[in-house]
């Protein structure tokens, strides 16, 4: 599963990243992928609302909530 780590991503430059890696995994028909969020609230918020955009699904790990998985 192809995986896209945030940390170190500014909020404002988080969805142009996301749009980017989504076009990306699109091409290459990959069905889910791995977002490393941590655990900020924000950067998951915004995870959430591109995902939203795009209507993926995601998947919250009971076991480690830094990490989302997306069903693309």
């Amino acid at each position: 599963m192809n995986k896209i780590d945030l940390h170190g991503i500014r909020h404002l430059d988080v969805q142009r990243t996301l749009d980017s890696f989504f076009w990306e995994q699109m091409q290459k028909k990959s069905k889910s992928v791995e977002i490393v969020t941590g655990i900020s609230h924000k950067m998951k918020e915004i995870v959430y609302e591109t995902c939203k955009d795009y209507g993926f699904k995601i998947v919250e790990l009971d076991f480690n909530p830094g990490i989302l998985i997306v069903n693309l």
